[in-house]
């Protein structure tokens, strides 16, 4: 090794040590520096968050329960790390444009502007709620919806707050902007990123990155057996109530023989009472349920911080959230999945809908309307469906290439003739092409464009003047949700078709998110990009919905399609090759 490329080495090793010390000393800065509310921060009564502050791991994930002061830790570990490195890109972000200004004006000026030392780093004219410069950093705020600038600034330090109701495709393009970053950890990290958040739904956003964690949850020490346990909501007591706390309901909350103001919370191992133990940080230790992973990832639970979240003060918020979902998500801080916001993607329900017996689709043909519903994109995905009473019969499902040298749009309109279709829909988009020449092609062929609201109980509205529909997207997913769940959605008796179209069902959840005003906020997310067989099955049932009306619940079956007879001359030929179109669709089609 030169001499050259030994001082580069050293000065490397030199940088890191510098960081690492600089890192583990951030409680120490924040200490020292920062104010909260006029007061100095201070640890005291959130011990739990001492650790997560001096944590140099480049990876870190939090699930969080409300309200335990995380969003505030993450304001002052930003500034304490911005004050002790050089040089460093910051990027921060928020799910929407407006939530992060608010934020960066509100709690990032509001630290700054509190502190003195913080107040000397700040350069004048570089001080925005969108960019910040303090010494020799800058710090980038931004919304991950409907905005660039998240992923247009390489940085070094990537901090996502509110994983779970952010853009999921934002926030994985971000990992590319660390791909540069001259900090690069012993396990090959580069860069550091965090991601914080309020879990939703199981496997998706912060909990897909917890679980893929250390999993460390923060473990009490009972002083009555001296065991180290680790508190959970199925060690709450509630006095008069004999069965699992988590079947304990809302409505049961109301019962006045359940004393909630007398809850307790119990050693799973004894049995007595942990609150004391709770509140002494001495018997408080965070402990990793795999020590051996690389990525840090730390479980934040309403207990964690006893003095504000008593056992009773806990349990009676069941009574504030109508869904349980919200009251797990928020309050306790852990994803739940059910019926409301998950499709049913079991064994059990898929071997119980898979029903469409082989050779459906001739009885289609020749007794039954079909809708058609496709996603577009290089591989276009293809669904047919029956509506028979409030059910949709899904009868075929086909993966179509689409290319310039191989379009769809022959395929797709022979596969409407076949299956004598009287609505299809498809997005309007991302090929534009193929959708005109559908659309073109044949009169109830129509795009769908996906809107934010629509007035009412209404699902969609049509355009009179173009064949567009508007849908309101959330509002119609949930639709389709609960006829999924509820069985109303029958698939084709064929493994390999409700294999695959059940995995793309797994990606899709919907996300339920509480306003500052105490409202929820409701949105459908990915969590890959296999989810095309759920947008085919939506668009089918749009139409379906758009001819028939399966919300009514009431829906009569239309007669059969009538047959004309052949007139003599050139309809003759016509009709004779249609025949042979649909006799070698016949052969082609193998269930």
């Amino acid at each position: 090794m030169s001499n050259s490329d030994l001082l580069a080495l050293s000065d490397r090793l030199r940088m890191r040590f510098d960081r690492e010390s600089g890192m583990q000393a951030l409680d120490e800065t924040v200490l020292k520096y920062s104010y909260v509310n006029g007061s100095r921060f201070s640890f005291k009564d959130h011990e739990f968050q001492q650790q997560i502050i001096r944590d140099t791991s480049s990876r870190i994930s939090l699930r969080k329960c409300s309200q335990v002061g995380l969003s505030e830790l993450m304001v002052q570990k930003t500034l304490a790390m911005a004050s002790s490195m050089r040089h460093v890109r910051i990027s921060l972000t928020l799910p929407t444009n407006e939530m992060a200004s608010a934020f960066s004006k509100d709690r990032i000026d509001g630290a700054i502007d509190q502190s003195d030392f913080y107040s000397s780093l700040t350069t004048a004219g570089m001080n925005s709620a969108a960019q910040k410069k303090l010494g020799s950093c800058h710090i980038y705020v931004a919304g991950t919806f409907g905005a660039n600038q998240a992923i247009s600034v390489p940085a070094e330090v990537v901090i996502c707050d509110e994983v779970d109701f952010s853009n999921p495709i934002v926030l994985g393009k971000l990992n590319s902007r660390l791909r540069h970053a001259s900090i690069v950890d012993d396990h090959g990290y580069r860069g550091i990123k965090y991601m914080f958040s309020t879990p939703t739904v199981d496997g998706f956003g912060v909990d897909l990155e917890f679980q893929k964690g250390d999993q460390m949850y923060y473990m009490c020490k009972c002083d009555g057996c001296e065991s180290w346990v680790q508190p959970t909501y199925a060690d709450f007591r509630i006095p008069g109530w004999d069965g699992d706390p988590n079947d304990f309901s809302r409505e049961d909350s109301h019962d006045l023989k359940y004393n909630l103001n007398k809850t307790t919370m119990n050693c799973s191992n004894c049995g007595k009472d942990l609150f004391s133990s709770l509140m002494d940080p001495a018997r408080r230790e965070w402990v990793a349920m795999f020590p051996d992973r690389h990525e840090r990832s730390y479980q934040v639970s309403p207990w964690d911080v006893p003095k504000y979240n008593t056992p009773p003060a806990i349990v009676r918020q069941v009574q504030d959230y109508p869904l349980k979902s919200d009251f797990y998500n928020f309050v306790l801080g852990i994803p739940f999945s059910d019926a409301n916001n998950t499709f049913n993607t079991s064994d059990a329900h898929r071997s119980f809908v898979s029903k469409s017996p082989t050779l459906a689709y001739l009885a289609s043909v020749i007794q039954e309307y079909t809708v058609m519903g496709m996603d577009v994109g290089k591989v276009c995905h293809l669904t047919v469906g029956v509506p028979m009473g409030k059910q949709l019969r899904i009868i075929w499902a086909e993966k179509i290439e689409n290319s310039r040298e191989n379009p769809a749009a022959p395929q797709v309109l022979a596969r409407y003739d076949f299956f004598k279709c009287v609505q299809m829909c498809v997005d309007a988009g991302p090929d534009i092409s193929l959708v005109n020449a559908l659309v073109g092609g044949r009169t109830d062929i129509t795009a769908v464009v996906y809107v934010r609201e629509i007035k009412g109980p209404k699902l969609f509205e049509e355009k009179n003047s173009e064949p567009v529909v508007n849908v309101d997207r959330t509002k119609s997913l949930t639709f389709m949700l609960g006829k999924h769940n509820s069985g109303d959605i029958i698939y084709p008796n064929d493994e390999n078709i409700t294999r695959d179209l059940f995995d793309h069902l797994k990606t899709t959840s919907k996300i339920r998110r509480q306003n500052a005003d105490g409202t929820f906020t409701e949105s459908f997310q990915k969590s890959s990009d296999n989810d095309h067989w759920v947008h085919s099955l939506h668009y089918t049932m749009i139409a379906a919905e758009m001819k028939f009306g399966l919300g009514a619940g009431s829906i009569v079956i239309p007669a059969p399609v009538s047959v004309s007879t052949a007139r003599i001359g050139a309809n003759t030929d016509e009709a004779k090759r249609k025949a042979r179109e649909e006799e070698k669709l016949r052969k082609y089609i193998v269930w």
